[in-house]
């Protein structure tokens, strides 16, 4: 895709506006967190309710953020709201049960999460935490490990998005 820039140096995706970054997942797994500490905001405590979206620029292009609620009685939103993804961001929260509801997530949409699609495993900090090979290995995507509620890994989990919007 052929890119313009903007006075502001900001990229814009031709005829689109903005690439789009879907993060889903399971409710309570960290994807609001996730995307508060991408924006440098405090940690949110309540649950999404239906989608969130916010604006963020990655590597000079303009992003807007997909923030999916995990509730179940939201998912049915989540087919509708994946078309135009380039980017889908799944989001586990590294138990055992969790990585395998993600996987049924993967299986279950793999037709509309977007051009790509990568996992984060969230909650590594906690003890009993399956590594982030054992869940990559249980999803079959590329997966990065993450500790939300860390102010310090702003920069990774920027550096990450930026990295496969780039691929």
């Amino acid at each position: 895709m052929m890119k313009n820039e903007g006075a502001s140096g900001e990229k814009e995706g031709m005829g689109l506006g903005k690439s789009k970054i879907a993060f889903i997942g399971e409710s309570r797994v960290g994807k609001s967190t996730l995307v508060g500490l991408l924006l440098g905001k405090e940690s949110v405590k309540s649950p999404t309710i239906g989608v969130e979206i916010e604006d963020s620029v990655l590597n000079g292009v303009k992003c807007a953020i997909w923030d999916m609620s995990g509730q179940e009685r939201f998912k049915f939103l989540w087919e509708d709201f994946l078309r135009g993804v380039g980017l889908t961001v799944l989001v586990c929260d590294s138990t055992e049960g969790n990585v395998e509801k993600t996987r049924e997530i993967c299986q279950r949409y793999s037709r509309k999460l977007g051009s790509r699609v990568i996992a984060i495993a969230n909650k590594q900090d906690l003890e009993g935490a399956m590594s982030v090979d054992e869940v990559q290995a249980r999803l079959g995507i590329k997966t990065y490990g993450m500790s939300a509620i860390r102010r310090e890994m702003r920069d990774k989990i920027k550096s990450i998005l930026e990295a496969e919007i780039s691929n």
